[in-house]
């Protein structure tokens, strides 16, 4: 199942083993007693307080009717790269190359691009709608290729205590950038972490580390070098599993407030969440690549081993959902210092090619307990072609439906108790999309 710790450590570890072999089993969460006990812990994402927070801001949104109408949004990226001296596009130091194979891969997996290795015909899997972009712009106004290249003179950073250290050498306003660092992490045992966003009412700007430094400087996601971009072969280091950037994919989400789709619980029997409904229970993690994986708490459903905020190997990864899609919109919406984001001027020549939905308020629908049924109606001068409703777990279900142009009544007395994904089209392209519950 998915476990809430009220005390989540707020800087997310994926590690690593020391071994090939190790390192191909698992993505361990390194949970060290970072924030425990601190203010700090009880406000990132996971935490009680945060998890309030989200549910009331998704609350107001929809009582003032605050449309996601499904725009892109479009996040600058500047990547940091720390190097030892190496030429441009050996070892460290990075090929412009391989850093744009890491933003070509994160706008497959957030696009679920038809063709690529991000794509997935789930039902519940998700076009983010969320698109990363080198930025063109430096912070004094002049123009850039979005990479910065800085040479520390070290071959590598030890795994949190140098976290100050590293960023040192570069970083950009995080109101207005997404910051990535890729550096050597020592010892072969980490792989990345990023920050988690913060309630607005808490601090200006994200969590601080355990160093006394300004809160601007950490906020963003640091990479191991070897498991950066779609890397060549050979030169993954002992991060075999882990060649195809799905780690900066992991990383981000949890930037944008996901959590593990386990909820770092150990059991179907604990109180675990992610608090995305279409992600099914399980009791934890998922290893390497399974056929059938098992651990699901859902009688018939499988793990959703594809699932980015899982840990299984790179080529296993595809999807995100729909619940974990509008967690991240929220989120850049809401949060302090991720939606600043989306002010920057960004041009990122990626082509719109799905149509923009309409305010949800155009398609009412209510729930008629009496007589066990939904009642849909249809917006003025458009007709309802499809309907359809996903369980917990994201499986599609059938159920009776009745139409005519102007109303739809949906038989509900087939589905057992529990929460229900709605989904609507129109003939003019527009998309409805909501929750009800069965009583």
């Amino acid at each position: 199942m998915k476990y809430l710790f009220h005390s989540f450590l707020c800087l997310i570890f994926i590690s690593t083993g020391r071994s090939n072999l190790y390192a191909q089993s698992k993505r361990p969460c390194a949970n060290p007693d970072v924030y425990l006990g601190t203010k700090a812990a009880d406000y990132c994402a996971g935490s009680k307080l945060f998890e309030q927070w989200i549910s009331k801001a998704q609350r107001i949104e929809s009582d003032k009717a605050v449309q996601d109408n499904n725009e892109l949004y479009y996040i600058p990226v500047v990547i940091h790269v720390l190097h030892n001296g190496e030429a441009e596009g050996i070892g460290k130091n990075l090929s412009q190359a391989r850093i744009q194979s890491q933003i070509d891969i994160l706008n497959n997996d957030y696009g679920k691009v038809a063709g690529t290795a991000g794509f997935n015909t789930h039902p519940a899997g998700a076009d983010t709608r969320i698109r990363f972009c080198l930025a063109t712009t430096d912070p004094d106004g002049q123009p850039t290729n979005g990479v910065v290249r800085k040479n520390t003179n070290r071959e590598g950073f030890e795994f949190l205590s140098d976290n100050t250290l590293l960023k040192s050498y570069s970083f950009w306003d995080p109101t207005k950038y997404l910051n990535i660092w890729t550096c050597q992490i020592n010892g072969g045992q980490y792989i990345g972490y990023a920050q988690y966003p913060i309630i607005p009412s808490f601090w200006a700007d994200s969590l601080p580390m355990i160093q006394p430094i300004p809160d601007i400087q950490p906020d963003g996601v640091v990479i191991e070098f070897r498991v950066f971009g779609d890397v060549p072969q050979g030169e993954s280091g002992p991060f075999a599993a882990y060649n195809k950037g799905r780690t900066t994919t992991h990383e981000i989400g949890h930037y944008l407030g996901l959590i593990h789709i386990w909820g770092d619980g150990v059991s179907c029997t604990d109180t675990a969440t992610d608090f995305c409904i279409d992600t099914p229970p399980q009791a934890t993690y998922t290893a390497g690549c399974p056929v059938n994986p098992v651990g699901s708490c859902t009688p018939g459903v499988p793990k959703m081993k594809e699932n980015y905020l899982d840990y299984t190997n790179d080529v296993c990864m595809n999807i995100f959902t729909n619940e974990q899609k509008k967690r991240m919109r929220t989120v850049l919406r809401n949060c302090i210092r991720r939606n600043s984001l989306l002010q920057t001027p960004t041009s990122c020549g990626i082509a719109d090619t799905q149509p923009t939905i309409g305010p949800p308020k155009r398609i009412q629908y209510r729930n008629d307990p009496l007589q066990e049924r939904l009642i849909i109606d249809a917006p003025t001068g458009e007709t309802i072609v499809s309907i359809q409703i996903f369980g917990y777990s994201g499986q599609e279900v059938a159920v009776s439906v009745e139409q005519d142009a102007v109303q739809s009544l949906l038989d509900l007395r087939s589905l057992a108790k529990g929460i229900y994904n709605l989904r609507i089209k129109t003939d003019k392209g527009f998309v409805f999309k909501s929750r009800f519950a069965r009583w």
